[in-house]
């Protein structure tokens, strides 16, 4: 599989988050966003001219792709040799069909993950700004929710780099570390509310979901 190429830019992109992490409450919303477009093109450029260094031959693949009629309306590649179905088990969650390689879905996640990962950026820049601080100042609870809402956005981003596909260790091992990311994450609700009752009663919901989801995914065969 492409592990070693998945594994790098997942490093690569981590170091970037940080890097704009720490800029957030430093420097200006439009600096700050200006270099998150310019990281971000210049890795994608990067990593093409990597391929065009490590690769023997570049040339035209097409994947064709079909509608199951008995199935989720959303395209899978076409060719039976690339599908294992398996009609006496359910699809558990959306990460699990966001997982199948050529499918609609994995596209929908991964573009999903990377808008909601910019927009906890901003959302970041803004609060550091409106309360004239930076990023690791820690000295109250308030100080948390921003480093809380940065441990989401690596979250949000592993969870679509890495796809369930519940065959490859490395691809499943870095989606649950997302949604690791994402659960511990969460705990910024309490430190922004300060704890009150309703970020319990929001943090118990997900948490208790959560886990009863979690025990449900057990018992499936």
């Amino acid at each position: 599989t492409d592990n070693p190429i998945k594994i790098n830019h997942a490093v690569a992109v981590s170091v970037v988050y940080f890097i704009v992490a720490l800029l957030a409450g430093r420097v200006t919303t439009n600096f700050q966003i200006a270099f998150a477009i310019f990281c971000t093109y210049w890795m994608w450029c990067l990593f093409w001219i990597q391929l065009l260094i490590m690769s023997e031959n570049i040339y035209s693949v097409k994947v064709m792709t079909r509608v199951l009629p008995d199935w989720a309306g959303v395209s899978l590649p076409a060719e039976k040799e690339s599908i294992k179905i398996r009609k006496d088990k359910v699809v558990t969650s959306i990460s699990e069909l966001s997982g199948i390689r050529g499918g609609y879905m994995m596209i929908a996640l991964r573009a999903m993950s990377a808008i909601t990962s910019a927009l906890t950026f901003c959302a970041i820049q803004s609060d550091l700004h409106y309360r004239g601080t930076t990023f690791l100042n820690i000295k109250s609870g308030e100080d948390l929710v921003p480093i809380f809402m940065y441990i989401a956005a690596i979250g949000k981003y592993m969870t679509g780099h890495f796809e369930l596909n519940l065959m490859d260790k490395v691809h499943t091992m870095g989606h649950y570390i997302g949604v690791t990311g994402i659960s511990a994450g969460t705990l910024m609700v309490g430190f922004c509310l300060k704890w009150n009752t309703l970020s319990k009663v929001l943090l118990t919901g997900y948490f208790g979901s959560f886990f009863i989801w979690m025990y449900y995914l057990g018992t499936c065969a």
